[in-house]
């Protein structure tokens, strides 16, 4: 399960189970000579503190921020470091029975990471160790007890964690939702002004144009038919026409150039929405999209992009450039995630090959185990 943590219940966690760490340490680490009085050796004692220690080590690193909400490769390895250094705190002397209490931290890592029907086993697992070795202290009544007393804390805490983390998750997947909508909205937006200008342009060069053309034309069959004063004023508004059919030319085509899109915002709105992984937009300077549908394309490439790897790479990065190349625009995309044998397009990956072949580009995407995925997208700029 690749589930996400709220960063404020991340630091709530990360708090309360620094807490518990200290109780239940505490009654241990004061009462030295208690422990030696009870049969405890000096090096029992001392491996004891070690595999507390370790515990509150591999603990720090699983719960640090960007790491408790996410699975990292190793990550569950360390979680598992935690539970066998519980199992050794009840296994050396001295035991106080308070141990159990990190198991229920155990648990709560467990829910952002693995499935329920693992996270069970897992905690049903854990708890038959932690009644063995509570047995071997005190008796089998007492540690059916005490085993018995944490289990349905375990179960509360990963599940408690379990629906934090599809919670993280489904409010991560809406804000990438509302950021899509938000940025097509926009690019529609500019393609109907865009489309608007063009009626504008094509309804001044057709209409007005024809009559501004036919005026200065019928004027200057009659300057020649007529003479004297009548004739100058004639000219001069045979002039005037032609001026002002100049003007309407010159809007025409400034009506037609237009502006260019601002792709390059849009995409930036996507990538600010994302808490994880960590996106790194750079767009080339000298790039101008004025193709509404190609910006279209490309939006949907990134967005594309930017959802697989969120979902689906497991990365602390994505490096996602914009540049120019060659007479075509280029979105190069890579991320540090766990990568895969090779790339199975799913419907997203296909949707996007389809839209840029359609217009003459293409996609690449390149994937190895360790080395996360490379993805290039080109559409041809005209």
């Amino acid at each position: 399960m690749n589930g996400t943590f709220p960063s404020e219940y991340s630091r709530l966690l990360r708090l309360a189970g620094g807490a518990v760490w200290i109780v239940v340490g505490f009654p241990v680490l004061t009462n030295f000579r208690q422990a030696r009085a009870s049969g405890s050796s000096a090096g029992g004692f001392f491996a004891w503190v070690a595999a507390f220690l370790l515990f509150a080590v591999a603990y720090a690193v699983t719960s640090r921020e960007g790491r408790f909400e996410r699975d990292r490769p190793g990550a569950l390895l360390l979680v598992a470091a935690q539970a066998a250094a519980v199992l050794a705190l009840v296994a050396l002397p001295p035991c106080y029975g308070l141990e159990g209490a990190l198991m229920v931290l155990v648990a709560i890592q467990l829910g952002g990471r693995v499935s329920p029907a693992a996270g069970l086993i897992w905690i049903v697992a854990q708890s038959a160790l932690f009644f063995a070795a509570m047995s071997l202290h005190w008796n089998v009544h007492s540690g059916i007890m005490i085993a018995g007393a944490y289990f349905p804390f375990q179960l509360l805490a990963f599940w408690t964690a379990h629906l934090l983390a599809r919670e993280g998750a489904a409010r991560q997947g809406l804000a990438l939702a509302n950021d899509e909508l938000h940025a097509t909205r926009d690019l529609l937006a500019e393609g109907h002004r865009m489309a608007e200008r063009l009626r504008i342009a094509r309804e001044l060069h057709d209409v007005l144009g024809h009559h501004l053309t036919a005026l200065a034309l019928n004027l200057e069959v009659a300057s020649h038919q007529v003479s004297g004063p009548a004739q100058a004023q004639i000219e001069a508004a045979r002039d005037r026409s032609r001026e002002l059919l100049g003007q309407v030319r010159d809007a025409v085509r400034t009506l037609r150039v237009g502006d260019d899109i601002r792709l390059d915002a849009e995409i930036r709105r996507l990538a600010a929405g994302i808490p994880s992984p960590r996106i790194h937009v750079q767009f080339d300077e000298n790039l101008a999209v004025a193709d509404p549908a190609s910006a279209q394309i490309l939006l949907r490439c990134a967005q594309e992009i930017i959802t697989n790897a969120v979902k689906h790479s497991r990365a602390e990065n994505l490096w996602l450039n914009v540049v120019s190349s060659g007479g075509a625009i280029e979105i190069q995309a890579r991320d540090d995630g766990q990568g895969s044998l090779a790339a199975c397009p799913g419907d997203g990956l296909t949707g996007m090959r389809e839209r840029l072949e359609e217009r003459g580009g293409r996609l690449a995407v390149r994937t190895e185990p360790g080395r996360g995925f490379e993805v290039v997208a080109v559409l041809p700029a005209g």
